[in-house]
């Protein structure tokens, strides 16, 4: 995200902290910056005996709100960031040898070191595809625990012991929770394929990919987009 500066915080102190499904973590409580008034992390309050600090780069701020990536999620994106540019970065070298645009000896060293980042970031999305696959059993528990929770509701329900008022408030509650936990599944699954699809995607894919995209659109005036990050 953006940098964000000390004197533009205080109008989201005390405000509800959500993560990207709605669902609320708590509150902004303080935040930490550095010597140029650069924001570093924030503290949030979880619960009423919770209290967490976390980096800056996890929160988005939209429309007022704000946002905590979560770990599994802040740690997904920026594997896909890298791997992309990477593969982006390796696909312009091959397409610059291909064209003898580039001397042997500086593609070499080159290619060594996009070799070796390759490496290193592989194994970093091994770990963040493992944190992946524990959250989705996590996710798989919590859908258990909702479904047993729906069917003691509505045993109860139909067994007379709890009336209609109380049954209706209490499965409609607990079938948003149901949604929201499916919504973040989903985006569980989106980001351990892209990620398995950015390791294994030939960087020549991308070069025609993109080459195809620029021949193919026409020329328009380009246009400015702000983004509030």
């Amino acid at each position: 995200m953006m940098g964000v500066k000390v004197e533009n915080i205080d109008e989201f102190l005390g405000k509800p902290v959500n993560d990207p499904y709605g669902r609320r973590i708590g509150y902004l409580i303080s935040f930490y910056s550095d010597s140029d008034g650069n924001v570093t992390s924030l503290e949030v309050s979880i619960g009423d005996f919770e209290f967490k600090q976390f980096p800056i780069d996890r929160f988005k701020f939209e429309n007022g709100n704000i946002i905590l990536l979560s770990e599994w999620e802040y740690n997904a994106v920026l594997t896909e960031n890298r791997l992309e540019r990477l593969k982006k970065r390796i696909a312009a070298l091959e397409q610059l040898k291909t064209n003898n645009e580039v001397p042997k000896h500086a593609y070499e060293e080159y290619k060594k070191k996009l070799d070796e980042m390759l490496i290193k970031i592989k194994e970093d999305a091994k770990a963040v595809k493992d944190m992946l696959r524990k959250r989705l059993y996590e996710i798989e528990d919590i859908v258990v625990e909702l479904e047993k929770c729906m069917t003691n509701l509505k045993v109860s329900y139909m067994g007379g012991e709890i009336p209609e008022k109380s049954y209706k408030m209490a499965i409609d509650l607990v079938r948003k929770n149901m949604d929201v936990v499916m919504l973040e599944k989903e985006s569980v699954k989106r980001h351990l394929e892209r990620i398995e699809a950015l390791e294994t995607r030939p960087e020549d894919i991308i070069v025609k990919k993109e080459e195809s995209s620029a021949a193919q659109e026409p020329k328009q005036p380009m246009q400015v987009v702000v983004l509030e990050g």
